[in-house]
């Protein structure tokens, strides 16, 4: 792959950000150019980028946009200058990338905005600016999804000490569910209740108290209910003072009896 050019603001490597950027990128397979190696000292500066850009093999042309670039004129100068001759010689597909580095979309300059913009923020941002230079989309990895919504409710109900389990299926309705946990957890109260935070409704239908089961070698203790949960509506157990290593939650498959096919979360 031929050299990918960079235009940055030198205040943007006091600290070493830059030569950070070359390096990981230079690890990914894609090598750097820019003034500092690419560009003759004393001569005519634009003179040799509009050289770089129209006659020097590249792959692509990168501008790494900070605030600090954002108020250089140098830069500003340098993206016009990148802008006119890299369309006019090198045609509309050449790659022009947009790297965001604490700034909004909002503050980046029209002509690239209407491009790629690779936020360095996002744990694949190299794999995207690879695949912009070889002109392919990027490799996603798909997160496997479990059945069930969780999540964390520290503070809940407004006690510093309390932390909520909310559990809830993604789709549709079920009926007899059941959380398991660590026998030695400190339970304060369970039940269900609007999602997303909300307060803790009375159990209405069958509660099942169960028996002790073991899981990865714990033991533990299994309860629930029969009340319907659905995408709108969850369960909750509130823990006093910490969450135990583990949380499980599954259906049972007839009104009283015990978890089936549990889902485990690592709060």
């Amino acid at each position: 792959m031929d050299p990918l050019w960079i235009t940055y603001a030198w205040t943007d490597e006091e600290e070493g950000d830059f030569s950070y950027l070359v390096q990981e990128l230079k690890r990914a397979g894609v090598e750097a150019s820019y003034d500092k190696v690419a560009l003759i000292p004393g001569r005519r500066l634009w003179e040799q980028i509009a050289d770089r850009i129209t006659r020097s093999p590249l792959s692509g042309w990168a501008y790494l946009l900070t605030p600090n670039s954002l108020e250089s004129e140098a830069c500003r100068e340098e993206l016009a200058y990148a802008l006119d001759r890299a369309l006019s010689a090198k045609g509309g597909d050449f790659p022009l990338i947009g790297l965001l580095h604490g700034v909004r979309v909002e503050d980046v300059p029209p002509a690239l905005r209407v491009r790629l913009c690779v936020s360095l923020a996002s744990p694949a941002w190299k794999e995207e600016i690879t695949a912009a230079l070889e002109g392919r989309p990027p490799r996603r990895t798909v997160e496997v999804q479990t059945r069930f919504v969780w999540r964390t409710h520290r503070n809940y109900g407004g006690n510093m000490t309390h932390i909520a389990v909310e559990v809830r299926p993604r789709f549709g309705t079920i009926m007899y569910w059941r959380f398991v946990v660590p026998a030695s957890s400190t339970i304060v109260e369970w039940g269900f209740g609007p999602a997303n935070g909300g307060a803790l409704s009375m159990i209405k239908t069958s509660v099942v108290q169960g028996g002790s089961v073991e899981v990865e070698g714990t033991s533990c203790s299994w309860f629930g209910a029969g009340d319907a949960l659905s995408p709108s509506i969850s369960a909750y157990v509130v823990f006093e003072g910490r969450l135990p290593k583990f949380v499980c939650f599954g259906q049972a498959e007839e009104p009283f009896g015990g978890p089936h096919e549990v889902e485990v979360i690592r709060p």
